[in-house]
């Protein structure tokens, strides 16, 4: 039997011509989409690459392409391998110097480039520069062809095919090359699957430098006789024209790019409403049960969905990195088939797959190519153990670097990934992470990042984590999403990321438990297909903690100039840079994640730009503004001026919140009162210490921790009737009164609204209850505690006392509440609970001397958090 022949340049040129006026390749703009015959790109291929071997390229030498995707990019590519010279793509996306430094390394006398790089390098003597872009340029790819095509070079299927730049996600690129060889073997193997045919139409959104688009996305099309779609670009929308425009039957991508496209279709489920959502979900989940069980209904049930999205798309292909289980089971269930796999570009890019015909979920499935063989290196008790690989697909060492190659290889010849991983009774393999990658803390216990990492991006609130290593101990960088900081509405989107993060340690070891994290403003640094450059994350970590960007602040630009100097934004603009020294004050700085402006800092903030311009700011528009953008243009002639509240009416409304139910509810009253301590001595075993404390006349304050919905309860029946009857609460509006019964409730039961946008009013209504002299439970953590741990105290309670020295504050702790009902539980379980009150002080002993209101605030709140702290001790507060 003959060997198979190898795919060189010349036989895929050859597969081209053969397919004449059919597509090879189809580039959208919008909607439309623009063919590009084979037989004429094969053409334009053999002309370049018979004028580059006329202009004195040599065989085997080394060859820079620096471009983005583009049919130009593809001739050049081929023409380049065709002419018997090393091809060595490089990221369109890498910066400038890295890019000088690989072709230098390389030691290149040619450079193919688009003209936005050719105009930023710096040109070395005997350096020749083409424009890939602009081929009819002087300086362009056309230039260089011949007359008419010419006899080429026929290599050796060991003969090196291209050079590869590896992708640096542990430290600086190593160069290596792949031989034809390698590239066949894995080429033949993609093509025995059956997954791909002449009717094919592959859209490649990754870009080719890569080697694994370039053998999928590239040559596996090629010699299948299918035809590669281009998008115009890779963004949501492009991506779904280019789908459907194109009329793709396959995709090929990184698990990134498949999880954003399911993250943007359950947005799009969700904006139609709730009802929507959940008949989705129910969908989805029947989906999903009967896909594992081997019935596809996907298509039948989602058919609006692929009619809309992609009409023929029936297989989606995802390498690069780890898809995870859930995404694609959800793929699956929506009635595609997923193919994804494991390799490295130094094994052709392709080692395992999963195929529809062998798949194993949660596996990166079994050997691709003939002759390919995986084994693992000193398995652990679970038979877990680095990764490695022989086979025809391998290369042969790294250029010029002997130290790497001792390294990467073994003594009997096989190649060490460095890849931790284990394979099942069935021969799928599963890789669990990177040994190089692995965090050892200092108690000696090892951190696979990656699975930390998910436990903790699960919160919406988190936009991307990375995990590293810092004296012994899990910290993190942290990038916060946005819409759903802005979706919470909170005011303190620190609060919402802290709690999310803490809420989610909860089901971690305590070794996978975040001592410290900082929040980036920024992407976080990953390789083009999408796996974090751990190398620079202590670097960025140490920046970021003391307070330094990733970049420079820029500049204003001539817009923005113009914005500031406007009348009004001038003032306000010299206000916040004042105000925030040290701080990155630009018109697209977040105010809070970026300033930390906070509800009751923008009431502070507010009071200053009245004082100094006469610009008057409502709460709503305060809540409103994310960028700093927002309220310059309020500043200036760019926003309309809001009428003025009318005082009495605001006045009305804390008085209307705070009035005394009718006596005709008091029977319920009394009823609610018995129910919780009934419920709580029953079910909670509730004992309370130190009631006595709680003054039965004369205005006071109890300032509790808060770890549980069942904090208010659980005080009210820790006192006699006779105090809690007295007693006033604060209650989130949009919790407790959302509806007609929601807001009876509330009311029988002296419970008043505030809204986190309007810290005025809800300090406004507290003080009222306290001049009535009636007593208030003020919980100065606003939020429930997501660990049970005692958290800052807001201002808001220093705000509240302000001035009112002859209220009593009586500080109290709850212990037990949160176990019995941590924040993310639905219903409570049994758990005993004290509740311990400690000694009343007056309020003017924790009077601060500070000149700013605010400065005041905060001192009483950390007073008043350290008499807390001293209940929780068991002993009461020194002095």
């Amino acid at each position: 039997m003959e060997p198979t022949p190898c795919w060189t340049p010349g036989r895929l040129i050859a597969a081209l011509e053969a397919r004449g006026d059919a597509p090879a390749i189809v580039t959208m703009q919008g909607d439309a989409a623009t063919p590009w015959p084979a037989a004429a790109i094969a053409g334009q291929v053999r002309l370049l690459a018979t004028g580059l071997c006329a202009a004195g390229l040599a065989p085997g030498e080394a060859v820079a392409i620096h471009a983005p995707n583009s049919p130009d990019w593809i001739v050049v590519r081929l023409a380049i391998a065709a002419a018997g010279a090393l091809p060595m793509a490089i990221d369109d996306l890498t910066e400038t110097a890295a890019a000088e430094a690989i072709i230098a390394g390389a030691g290149c006398r040619w450079l193919f480039a688009s003209a936005a790089h050719a105009a930023e390098l710096q040109r070395r003597d005997g350096l020749r520069v083409v424009l890939v872009d602009r081929p009819a340029d002087a300086d362009g790819w056309h230039a260089l062809r011949a007359a008419a095509p010419g006899p080429l070079p026929d290599p050796a299927p060991g003969d090196a095919a291209l050079i590869v730049a590896t992708s640096g996600t542990t430290g600086a690129p190593k160069l290596f090359t792949l031989t034809h060889a390698n590239l066949t073997a894995n080429l033949q193997g993609v093509l025995a699957q059956g997954l791909i045919g002449a009717g094919d139409r592959m859209l490649v959104p990754l870009p080719l430098h890569h080697v694994y688009p370039f053998l999928v996305g590239l040559m596996t099309p090629i010699a299948a006789r299918a035809t590669i779609i281009l998008p115009e670009a890779v963004t949501g929308p492009l991506l779904v024209q280019a789908l459907k425009g194109g009329r793709a039957t396959i995709m090929i991508g990184v698990p990134r790019l498949y999880v954003a496209l399911l993250a943007g279709l359950q947005a799009r489920i969700a904006a139609r409403g709730r009802a929507a959502a959940l008949v989705f979900a129910g969908l989805l989940e029947v989906a999903t049960a009967l896909r594992k069980g081997g019935m596809d209904v996907g298509r039948r049930l989602f058919g609006t969905l692929h009619a809309q999205m992609a009409p023929e798309l029936r297989l989606m292909v995802s390498g690069g990195a780890k898809l995870d289980a859930e995404s694609t089971w959800m793929l699956e269930a929506l009635g595609w088939r997923v193919a994804s796999g494991y390799g490295l570009a130094e094994t052709a890019s392709l080692f395992t797959g999963n195929t529809p015909a062998a798949q194993r979920v949660g596996s990166e499935g079994r050997p691709i190519a003939a002759g390919t063989q995986v084994r693992i290196a000193q398995p652990d008790a679970l038979g877990i153990g680095e990764i490695e690989l022989r086979g025809p697909n391998v290369f042969d060492g790294y250029r010029d670097n002997p130290e790497a190659n001792a390294a990467a290889f073994t003594t009997d010849g096989w190649f060490r990934t460095g890849d931790l991983g284990r394979v099942d009774t069935d021969g799928f393999l599963h890789v669990t992470g990177r040994s190089k990658e692995l965090i050892v803390l200092g108690g000696g216990k090892n951190v696979m990042p990656e699975e930390v990492e998910a436990a903790y991006a699960a919160d919406p609130a988190i936009g991307e984590i990375a995990v590293l290593e810092r004296d012994g101990a899990l910290v993190a960088i942290v990038l916060p999403d946005a819409a759903a900081l802005r979706g919470a509405g909170a005011a303190r989107p620190e609060d919402v990321l802290r709690v999310a993060l803490t809420a989610a340690a909860q089901d971690l070891p305590s070794y996978q438990r975040l001592a410290g994290y900082v929040l980036a403003r920024e992407a976080l640094p990953r390789t083009r297909l999408g796996k974090i450059q751990r190398f620079r994350l202590p670097a960025l970590y140490d920046d970021l903690l003391a307070g330094r960007t990733a970049a420079a602040p820029q500049p204003l630009n001539e817009s923005d100039a113009a914005l500031v100097a406007m009348p009004g934004a001038a003032a306000v603009w010299e206000i916040l840079k004042a105000r925030y020294p040290g701080k990155p004050v630009a018109p697209d700085a977040s105010p809070s994640l970026d300033l930390g402006i906070d509800s009751l800092e923008w009431l502070s903030l507010a009071m200053e730009i009245e004082a100094r311009t006469g610009l008057r700011l409502t709460e709503d528009e305060m809540a409103e503004m994310t960028t700093i953008r927002a309220l310059l243009l309020r500043a200036s002639d760019g926003a309309p001026a809001p009428a003025p509240r009318d005082p009495a009416l605001a006045a009305a409304e804390v008085a209307a919140a705070t009035t005394p139910p009718s006596p005709l509810v008091f029977p319920l009253r009394v009823a609610g009162w018995a129910a919780a301590r009934g419920i709580g001595r029953a079910m909670f075993d509730l004992r309370a210490t130190g009631a006595d404390s709680v003054p039965r006349s004369g205005p006071f304050v109890i300032v509790a921790n808060h770890v549980s919905d069942l904090d208010p309860g659980l005080v009210a029946a820790a006192l006699p009737f006779g105090v809690a009857r007295r007693l006033w609460w604060s209650g989130a509006a949009e919790r407790l009164f959302v509806n007609r019964v929601a807001r009876g409730f509330s009311r029988t039961f002296q419970v008043f609204p505030v809204e986190e946008r309007a810290p005025a009013q809800a300090i406004a209504m507290a003080r009222a209850v306290l001049a009535r002299e009636d007593g208030l439970v003020w919980f100065p953590e606003s939020w429930r505690s997501p660990d049970g741990q005692l958290q800052r105290f807001l201002p808001g309670i220093g705000l509240v006392l302000d001035g009112m020295d002859d209220v009593t504050v009586i500080p109290a702790h709850i212990a037990g509440a949160f176990e019995a009902m941590p924040r993310d539980a639905r219903l409570p379980r049994r758990h005993p609970v004290r509740v311990a009150f400690g000694a009343p002080v007056r309020a003017a002993a924790l009077r601060s001397d500070a000149p700013d209101a605010r400065q005041r605030a905060e001192a009483v709140a950390q007073a008043l958090h350290d008499l807390v702290a001293e209940v929780a001790r068991g002993r009461p507060p020194n002095g």
